[in-house]
């Protein structure tokens, strides 16, 4: 499986799929919309060959879309690598029998989610046809934007059994796209406190790995400031704040699930608690973190986040968690 969304899984194409593109490719009411009037006219054998030219990657090819519930194939879709400009133009197609289910729309959300996450994308760019009212109004729905319309014309030799594409171009940046799917809120309750914290620490086993420590997080986290992020109504991450005096206060620990990584959850959270911190005449804020001096490379990039986020390195301490986990100390002037 490459992704998932709440009832849909998308994993590469087999050659057990044959039918299912055949079914889809080959129907006209799906392939008017993308310029072949009466289906694509395609034969088992060459879509046998096209997923076998497939190589390792994710990227620029047709893939396999399921509903969870039934495992049925519903679709399929293609996440694209984005260009020189940064802009990334997925795909995505379901048989008939699955449309007006909300399908598009999530798995929309969900290609926009993994793109920003794993690529260096920064738009998302789609173009259905004016005519497919439907798709635009998904593409409206995850808050992407007409920016133009244009029209595809055919190579010659292929405009005997297609049609010109009239189309209308959306975009959607990443930060707009963030800015309308996540939402950050302050948890009271200690016990959800604690249900997030374990969670989300479970899912990092590279950052977390000491079962005692995270036991102590697990607990600890009850009496602290805690800011949590929400995506399509699922915590992905938070961010746990320990106030020790009135002008200095502490990250005791945060998280970010690993799907969600690289999407800017981390700067929008820690960017909530420095608000409220501020006001609450805060002057500094700290944090503790693998030092540079241990080869872990997920925790050099958890290093990088604090660095680009105006942390400044104090203190090493080789002592307090032991000589195999030096201890860095940062500090940040809000």
């Amino acid at each position: 499986m490459i992704f998932q969304s709440k009832r849909l899984k998308v994993r590469k194409a087999a050659a057990s799929d044959v039918e299912m593109y055949l079914s889809l490719w080959n129907n006209p009411e799906v392939m008017k919309n993308v310029g072949f009037p009466n289906g694509l006219g395609t034969s088992a054998e060459k879509v046998r060959r096209q997923i076998a030219s497939h190589d390792n990657t994710e990227f620029n090819q047709t893939l396999i879309v399921l509903e969870k519930a039934s495992g049925e194939r519903i679709g399929e879709c293609k996440i694209g690598l984005p260009n020189e400009k940064g802009i990334s133009c997925p795909d995505f197609k379901f048989l008939p029998e699955y449309w007006g289910k909300g399908f598009g729309k999530e798995l929309f959300n969900a290609l926009c989610k993994y793109t920003f996450s794993n690529t260096r994308a920064q738009i998302i760019e789609t173009s259905p046809n004016e005519k497919n009212v439907a798709s635009q109004k998904i593409a409206e729905s995850v808050g992407a934007k007409e920016i133009r319309r244009g029209v595809y014309h055919f190579p010659p030799e292929m405009q005997h059994f297609t049609e010109d594409v009239h189309c209308v171009i959306y975009q959607i940046c990443k930060e707009e796209w963030l800015e309308k799917n996540l939402s950050i809120k302050m948890i009271k309750n200690k016990a959800e406190k604690s249900r997030i914290c374990k969670m989300i620490i479970e899912a990092l086993p590279d950052w977390f790995g000491i079962p005692e420590s995270n036991k102590e997080y697990i607990k600890g986290v009850v009496d602290t400031g805690f800011y949590t992020a929400y995506m399509f109504d699922k915590e992905v991450g938070f961010f746990s704040i320990i106030s020790h005096l009135k002008e200095t206060s502490e990250i005791y620990v945060c998280g970010i699930l690993p799907d969600c990584h690289r999407l800017g959850i981390g700067r929008k959270l820690l960017g909530s608690a420095e608000e409220d911190l501020i006001n609450n005449g805060t002057k500094f804020l700290t944090v503790k973190t693998l030092s540079f001096s241990h080869p872990d490379k997920n925790y050099a990039e958890t290093r990088e986040f604090y660095k680009a986020s105006g942390f400044l390195p104090l203190e090493e301490f080789t002592e307090l968690w032991g000589k195999e986990n030096p201890c860095l100390f940062l500090v940040k002037v809000l």
